[in-house]
């Protein structure tokens, strides 16, 4: 439950951030995150498969 109140606070400062910038920034800000897109997509589902794959699989017995 903190944790989502972490991501809704962080949420709302950015929306806020992006409110209060210049459209200028705004429209060169957009044309970056369109560009980068598909990698960010990419490193977000392998950041998903491998928390999926530490959930499922047991810990190592190093010791």
């Amino acid at each position: 439950m903190r944790h989502f109140f972490l991501l809704l606070i962080s949420g709302l400062a950015m929306y806020g951030v992006w409110q209060l910038t210049s459209p200028l920034i705004r429209q060169n800000a957009t044309k970056t995150i369109s560009k980068h897109a598909y990698r960010l997509f990419i490193f977000i589902g392998l950041l998903l498969l491998l928390l999926i794959a530490a959930y499922y699989t047991p810990a190592l017995h190093l010791l």
